[in-house]
């Protein structure tokens, strides 16, 4: 299977979060659309990205019409250490092994990116690092022309 496309009807879960509260996805978008960033802690190019969406989520402050949460294929220590290390301030879920909310997102690889509508129709699926996904999720361009970052940095 592979990852989950724009226009699929995003599944349902409930899971865990690093605040020991169970988040369920149909709950979540009755506060409008929800950002999935799916992440395993040792994988480089998550940590290069996390930083980028913390930004983006400490420059919309008040303001953001999303929320998002980090989805982590870790346990709660190593999630709690990447989140301290990398100062994210917005909630961290834990998919426990087997992956099942992976899985059925259809990840095959991380960091995976997925916008998810209040109707829980997907209207952004991604992975890797993208320019073009992140400014999505900003609402703007974040990334000016020749700042010397890659478009594009996979998983």
């Amino acid at each position: 299977m592979s990852q989950l496309p724009v226009g699929a009807q995003a599944p349902d879960f409930a899971i865990t979060g690093l605040d020991g509260r169970s988040h369920r996805l149909t709950e979540a978008l009755k506060s409008g659309p929800l950002v999935l960033a799916f992440y395993k802690v040792d994988c480089p190019t998550s940590q290069f990205t996390f930083p980028f969406i913390q930004q983006i989520v400490s420059q919309a402050g008040k303001d953001k019409s999303w929320t998002i949460w980090g989805i982590s294929q870790d346990d709660a220590q190593e999630t709690r250490s990447f989140a301290e290390r990398l100062g994210i301030t917005f909630d961290m879920l834990l998919d426990d092994h087997p992956y099942a909310v992976s899985s059925a997102y259809g990840l095959e690889f991380v960091p995976a990116i997925f916008i998810v509508e209040p109707g829980g129709t997907i209207s952004l699926s991604d992975f890797g690092f993208t320019k073009n996904s992140l400014n999505q999720i900003a609402g703007f361009d974040r990334f000016p022309p020749n700042d010397g970052l890659p478009a594009f940095r996979p998983g």
